[in-house]
């Protein structure tokens, strides 16, 4: 099995390495492949069990779409029906969607994978605990960001929340589950915190027992 960490380097923010160390444990005969900012993905050439991406800066956002965008159907290819299995945490989410809008007004195109969009609200950070539901399973965690996700639907949010704040103010629809894709606002990190969750994902990656 491959796993790949893409941009370590850069995505490390909230203690979201905690989740590579912890599928380092319940996997101890995966191959782990850390992607830098200037190497190729390895999922691209489609021998990529599962792919993460975990929380960033907003100056890395747009450096690293910068790198992915010369991919960008691609990688729409491989989030609908690919052999990868992605996990987006924090704002990875946001570079998936059509757009990110600057505090400015300005936008960053994203890479189109949802129908979604980003808007930023810099200097105001956004922070709450949440607790949701996703399937028949109690999720926690927490978000902080600087930045909410408009568009979700109820056919392609991954979770609903029950205590804190969806993806937006205004919805209590939490990320997105779409083709081979799960994204998420939450951290903690979201698998050390969520071991049901982690033993649903790894099912998926055709794990049943793992260590």
């Amino acid at each position: 099995m491959k796993i790949e960490i893409l941009y370590s380097d850069l995505c490390c923010l909230y203690g979201d390495k905690g989740n590579t160390k912890f599928l380092m444990q319940c996997l101890p005969d995966a191959e782990f492949i850390c992607t830098g900012l200037n190497e190729k993905p390895a999922f691209l050439d489609g021998d990529v069990d599962l792919c993460c991406m975990y929380s960033m800066s907003e100056q890395s956002q747009e450096k690293i779409l910068d790198r992915l965008m010369p991919h960008k159907e691609q990688i729409q290819t491989a989030c609908i029906d690919g052999k990868t299995l992605f996990l987006l945490l924090g704002n990875a989410m946001e570079l998936f969607g059509q757009y990110i809008q600057r505090e400015d007004g300005s936008k960053v195109n994203g890479l189109v994978v949802f129908n979604t969009h980003t808007v930023r609200h810099a200097p105001n950070r956004f922070n709450t605990l949440i607790q949701a539901t996703f399937e028949n399973m109690t999720l926690l965690g927490y978000t902080s960001r600087f930045a909410d996700t408009y568009g979700n639907t109820e056919d392609s949010a991954f979770c609903h929340v029950e205590i804190g704040s969806g993806s937006d103010p205004k919805t209590k629809l939490e990320g997105i589950r779409s083709g081979r894709v799960i994204a998420t606002y939450l951290l903690g990190p979201l698998l050390v915190a969520n071991p049901d969750f982690t033993k649903w994902l790894l099912k998926q990656l055709g794990v049943n027992s793992p260590a």
